[in-house]
């Protein structure tokens, strides 16, 4: 799993895919949700 980007835990689950099939991930410290390696436009 990965590191949260906000408060760095490695405290994370994974909560579904976004638009493009990647894989998101939630943190269980602060709650943030993140994708690990997000594409830039």
């Amino acid at each position: 799993m990965s590191a949260c980007p906000s408060c760095t835990s490695s405290q994370t689950v994974k909560n579904g895919h976004i638009h493009n099939g990647k894989q998101r991930f939630k943190c269980q410290q602060c709650g943030r949700q993140f994708v690990e390696h997000p594409t830039k436009k």
